[in-house]
């Protein structure tokens, strides 16, 4: 893997003097990739290694793996199902039963608003 001269991180430090050498460097990187797309290619185990932290999964303090249950919220079950009944005659369907009921062409999405801090 190559690297830029110092030279012309000194060059792009002058240049740009709000910058850093990381900057430069990114910048550096940034033309290799604009003149050959081929040079930010991943290997097959990078690729491998990056779509495996891509998934996004919570590691709690102790390295373990944990997966975030979000508990049903009866409020808005409650109040989407009142809706449902509500609306009867337009033949309304849930489409996800704590947030989004759909009926014809239309839609109504419930949105609870956090309370403001204070």
């Amino acid at each position: 893997m190559t690297k830029p001269s110092d030279e012309w991180v000194d060059a792009y430090i002058d240049s740009h003097p709000d910058s850093c050498i990381e900057d430069a460097e990114l910048a550096w990187w940034d033309m290799q990739v604009e003149q050959d797309p081929e040079v930010g290619k991943l290997t097959a185990e990078q690729e491998k290694v990056s779509k495996e932290l891509r998934k996004g999964r919570a590691v709690d303090a102790y390295g373990k793996e944990r997966k975030r249950e979000r508990k049903p919220d009866e409020e808005k079950r409650e109040l989407i199902r009142r809706l449902v009944e509500a609306l009867a005659d337009l033949s309304p369907e849930v489409v996800n039963p704590e947030r989004e009921i759909r009926f014809g062409s239309y839609s109504v999405t419930l949105t609870r608003h956090r309370t403001p801090k204070g």
